[in-house]
């Protein structure tokens, strides 16, 4: 065999090299890809989770303070029911009704939104708060003592409610 011919009978083995070679680098490029597709999906949840816990964080923070305005606007509920009508029809009146809607649309650009009444529905200790018992349906509301607030879809102020204890109300029992 001459030199040449013992050269090229190392060609074979050695393209043979070149392209075991070759594929395991594509192979190492494919994983790296994919090991970088995945830390890249990985970061956006993360930032988006990040923001999604901020917004919650800012939103829950406000609690307390609107916690402390809720009662404010009951107090102005319950004054205006018990406005004598010669009052109602005054500047001075209607200015105390703005500031009531004011503190109204302040709170609800916080995001707070009242529990809609549950009068003739039934209890539910999500919303509810039951402070006393009545004639009437059992475990249905019978009266509101209190408006319920949520912010966004947690409750931060139950609605303080009657309910049934199951007994006939007077007009149900023919008296």
């Amino acid at each position: 065999m001459t030199n040449d011919q013992n050269q090229n009978a190392g060609i074979p083995a050695a393209s043979d090299n070149l392209q075991a070679d070759l594929d395991s680098a594509n192979k190492q490029i494919q994983d790296l890809t994919e090991t970088a597709k995945r830390a890249l999906a990985d970061l956006q949840n993360y930032r988006r989770r990040v923001e999604e816990e901020k917004t919650a964080f800012v939103q829950f923070a406000n609690a307390g303070l609107l916690l402390e305005l809720l009662p404010i606007l009951d107090n102005f509920n319950r004054a205006f029911t018990q406005v004598p009508e010669e009052i109602s029809k005054t500047e001075w009146f209607k200015g105390a009704l703005l500031l009531e809607q004011q503190l109204v649309n302040i709170v609800r650009k916080q995001g707070v939104t009242e529990i809609p009444s549950s009068i003739g529905k039934p209890l539910d200790p999500k919303i509810h708060e039951a402070i006393a018992t009545g004639p009437g349906e059992k475990d249905t509301v019978i009266e509101e003592f209190e408006k319920g607030y949520m912010l966004g879809d947690k409750v931060i102020r139950p609605a303080k409610v009657k309910v049934g204890d199951g007994n006939p109300t007077p007009s149900q029992d023919g008296f």
